[in-house]
């Protein structure tokens, strides 16, 4: 039995393949660009914040510091832009190019000379506190979850709907995509 890996690097660098989806997705004009939105935005907060508190210390970092700033600023602005404007694609491009490059230096520098200093059980350890301190960003950030009814799928990620399956005991929940979770809980609720 496979274990829910907890190496913080493994935890890290998922975060940027969802990331990285996500940009795939506004830059197509694929999807809800309100929702991808604030799906990014508190995906990318929570991650830094997490990073921040619980890897960086640790570790010479100081410029992933910087760039985690230049990312909000960035993010801010993409959040109050109308998608569709050039606005709204001027910003995006500006934040995946500052993103991409903070995951390509973190992903070939910080995270390899992070493993060489704390070794696999820090790492361990390490991704157990990120993965804690991304859970309380992602919850404090609420996301959009005002906008939703109390209780209902809307506004809740993916990890939440499987959550709640898994406690209605929905067969086939882990084949499911996110749409699906949301329509098999309803039908469930009902």
């Amino acid at each position: 039995m496979a274990t829910m890996a907890t190496d913080v690097i493994t935890l890290i660098t998922k975060d940027h393949r969802t990331v990285e989806s996500l940009f795939e997705r506004l830059k197509a004009g694929q999807g809800d660009q309100k929702t991808l939105v604030t799906e990014l935005h508190a995906l990318l907060i929570a991650h830094a914040r997490a990073e921040e508190d619980r890897v960086y210390p640790g570790i010479d970092a100081h410029h992933g510091l910087e760039e985690h700033k230049e990312t909000e600023v960035l993010l801010d602005a993409l959040v109050r832009a109308e998608p569709g404007t050039p606005e709204f694609r001027t910003t995006l491009d500006k934040l995946v190019e500052s993103v991409n490059h903070h995951v390509e230096e973190e992903e070939s520098k910080i995270l390899p000379a992070l493993a060489k200093s704390v070794g696999d059980k820090g790492l361990q350890e390490l991704g157990k506190a990120f993965q804690e301190r991304r859970a309380e960003e992602l919850k404090a950030l609420g996301v959009p979850r005002q906008a939703a009814p109390a209780g209902s799928a809307e506004g809740a990620s993916k990890s939440e709907l499987y959550e709640q399956a898994k406690k209605a005991d929905i067969p086939g929940r882990s084949q499911m995509d996110k749409e699906e979770l949301a329509q098999a809980l309803s039908k469930a609720k009902s």
